[in-house]
This record gives C-alpha cells, sequence and structure tokens, in this order.
C-alpha cells in the first residue's frame, strides 16, 4: 500500500484490531448470555436451565471463532480496499466503511452458515443478522480504540513539543 492511500483512511494497527476482537468477544458474549438468562423465580419445574457462566464461555468460544477466523482476516481486507479509495469528506469516508463492513459482515455470515450449516446454509437465516451485528460492534470497538489511540498520541505530540 502506498503512503498516500493510507493517509487517505485512517489505517487501524493490528494490536487494535486483537484488542476490538476481544472486547467485541466479551461484550456480545455477556449481552448474549444476559439474554439467555432465566431467573430462578421463574424457572419451570423440571426443567434444566444452563448456568449463566455455561452460557457466557461457550458464547465466548462461539464468539472468537466467528471473530478470529472470518471477521478479522477480512476486515484486513477491507481495510485495504477502504485505503485504496480516493475518498473525500469525512461523511464519504463514514458511509464507504459502513458500506464495506456491512458487505464484509454478509459475506462473513455467509461463509459461516456454508461451514455450519454446509447444504442447508439458506434455510437458517438465524446466523445472518448476529454476524452482520457482530461485524459492526467490532467496527465500533475498533474505531472507537483507534480514535482513543490517535487522541493520545496528538497530546503526547503537543506535551513534547
Amino acid at each position: 500500500m502506498s503512503k498516500q492511500s493510507l493517509q487517505s483512511y485512517r489505517y487501524v494497527h493490528f494490536p487494535i484490531k486483537l484488542l476490538a476482537v476481544l472486547i467485541t468477544c466479551v461484550s456480545l458474549s455477556i449481552v448474549v448470555g444476559l439474554m439467555k438468562y432465566v431467573p430462578l423465580a421463574e424457572r419451570a419445574e423440571h426443567t434444566y436451565y444452563y448456568p449463566f457462566w455455561y452460557t457466557l464461555i461457550i458464547s465466548i468460544l462461539i464468539n472468537l471463532a466467528v471473530l478470529l477466523f472470518l471477521i478479522l482476516p477480512l476486515s484486513l481486507i477491507a481495510d485495504s480496499v477502504l485505503a485504496s479509495l480516493k475518498m473525500k469528506g469525512p461523511i464519504t469516508k463514514v458511509i464507504c466503511t459502513i458500506l464495506v463492513y456491512f458487505l464484509l459482515g454478509l459475506g462473513s455470515a455467509l461463509l459461516f452458515a456454508i461451514f455450519v450449516f454446509k447444504t442447508n446454509a439458506f434455510q437458517y437465516v438465524g446466523a445472518y443478522p448476529y454476524v452482520i451485528i457482530t461485524t459492526f460492534v467490532f467496527l465500533l470497538w475498533q474505531s472507537g480504540l483507534g480514535w482513543i489511540l490517535n487522541r493520545a498520541r496528538n497530546q503526547a505530540q503537543t506535551n513534547t513539543k
């Protein structure tokens, strides 16, 4: 990638992407665990409910696999595509980023469905919205962490001058 193309799009470093993967994984797993949890007072008799910690751990493992093996590698490709585009203005950058990450989420969901459901990939559509939402949560965390890092660097540069 040329230096000029990197300047046209704010490049997110790989360690920040990895941290965003971990935070996305944990935050979505907590939300899923809380959604699946049934309080003791509302549980039906003679029915087994998974404990919160079990749901949390299983959700973390599934989210980690999807994020590490699908979304993270494809996001590196998406970032190189965004860096090669000549975008003028912040609104255009945001719209293009949202569009590219939506397509990334759709592609990741399709690959996930093909690997998990094999020939029934299009019969079970429950995975598609979840993977797309996971992609956007990943984008939000990576953008937020990148913004924090850039702001800290700018403050460090102004303090040294």
